[in-house]
């Protein structure tokens, strides 16, 4: 069993025939194969029909094939030889991992833990709703569940779905022609020189602002902290700017444009980063919003649970929605140079224990690999895998234990 929630397997992506393609609003949201590969599901027998993106929602069109050989009873009548249901906790991770997107309704199957049974080589079709991806974004992974004996996964990367942005429209660029004859000939008596028409002031476009201020504190003390907000557009891969607050009370202010969303990171020396969003998609020109930050001081011993780690099914391979939260730890290392930690893997308690101990190594080693890629001395980052040996939880059903899947770190000096 995959001891760490994963996204990971196969599938196929295309435009459908049943008019589930199209959503009437005149928008190209035919679901394709991402530049870089069709879908890839953690599951055998899951295929991505189709994908749409309506004005409220992202809707995935799927079929589960039971791959299972049909099952008969003593009495020659056909018997169920799976399961399938879809957790409500399910979302779309998109930006690498900073922004996801909420389930909203199913169609044609059972929410957990309800499910619905499922026979030998018979398929299912079902289909699933979440927000709208932000315009821009158009390569995501739905991640819906942890390990479950009972149930098939709806883990699925690599989707992808025509989604752009909102063109930016330069002002009009003047067009007025240069006085004179520039093709006179010789001898020729010159035309007198038109006097050119005044131009018509150009009118700066109107950008609607919306003003952002807060306080960053220190959360055990709630004394102002010095520290820097980067942030950027949320299907942008690069910082749009970077704002800072004062050391006297902690305070920070910035003008964003409205209509759009956006992503941040608060870091400073001495503390763990934090991030968050900012949706501006509904906000008015000139309104002002307050977001106040607390900043968790680090300290030698810490022990910090790293959110959002993702690995192909099975295996270390590190999955592109991992990079937002293993970034902040590079961040955080380079803001603390002496900074010294021990990256920890932890499955559940289910499962072969050699094969868990050997996974939760293996995983903490992709980690410390992604580091040193961004230039973090590989001295200073420690590994070991427990395995199944230091769960949280023994006791519950799947969904309690999935705690016991993580991926920690513990700061040996700073």
């Amino acid at each position: 069993m995959d001891p760490f929630p994963r996204t990971g397997g196969g599938g196929s992506s295309g435009g459908s025939t049943d008019g589930r393609g199209t959503n009437g609003t005149g928008d190209d949201t035919y679901g394709r194969s991402s530049p870089t590969g069709p879908p890839q599901s953690a599951e055998r027998g899951v295929t991505v029909d189709n994908i749409r993106l309506t004005k409220d929602y992202t809707i995935l069109y799927l079929t589960f094939t039971d791959p299972n050989r049909p099952k008969y009873d003593q009495m020659g009548r056909e018997v169920p030889t799976n399961t399938i249901a879809f957790q409500p906790q399910g979302r779309l991770i998109a930006a690498n991992g900073a922004r996801e997107f909420r389930f909203i309704k199913a169609d044609s199957i059972p929410l957990h833990p309800k499910n619905r049974p499922t026979y030998g080589g018979r398929s299912y079709s079902f289909t699933v709703y979440f927000e709208r991806l932000d315009k821009g974004l158009e390569a995501f992974d739905l991640f819906e569940c942890n390990d479950y004996d009972h149930l098939v996964c709806w883990n699925i990367y690599n989707l992808y779905i025509r989604n752009p942005a909102d063109p930016i429209i330069p002002p009009p660029v003047d067009t007025q022609p240069m006085p004179g004859n520039p093709n006179r000939l010789p001898g020729e008596t010159p035309l007198p020189t038109p006097v050119p028409a005044k131009p018509k002031p150009v009118e700066p476009p109107v950008v609607q602002m919306v003003f952002i201020s807060g306080v960053v504190s220190n959360s055990l003390t709630n004394k102002p902290v010095t520290a820097t907000i980067d942030y950027q557009i949320s299907n942008k891969s690069t910082s749009v700017d970077s704002v800072q607050s004062f050391a006297s009370d902690g305070l920070y202010r910035m003008y964003l444009n409205r209509g759009q969303v956006y992503t941040y990171v608060a870091s400073a020396k001495g503390y763990l980063p934090v991030s968050g969003v900012l949706d501006l998609t509904k906000s008015s020109a000139n309104q002002k919003i307050t977001r106040n930050i607390a900043l968790k001081p680090l300290t030698v011993g810490t022990k910090i649970t790293l959110q959002n780690i993702y690995f192909a099914m099975s295996k270390s391979d590190l999955l592109p929605a991992s990079f937002s939260e293993l970034d902040r730890l590079v961040t955080m290392m380079q803001d603390n140079p002496q900074m010294r930690i021990r990256l920890e893997g932890h499955t559940d308690i289910v499962g072969d224990k050699a094969a868990n101990l050997q996974l939760s190594r293996d995983r903490v080693l992709a980690c410390q690999s992604y580091l040193v890629k961004k230039q973090i001395d590989v001295d200073r980052i420690e590994t070991i895998g427990y395995g199944d040996t230091r769960p949280i939880i023994t006791k519950g059903t799947d969904e309690d234990r999935k705690v016991n899947r993580r991926v920690e770190f513990s700061i040996l000096a700073l």
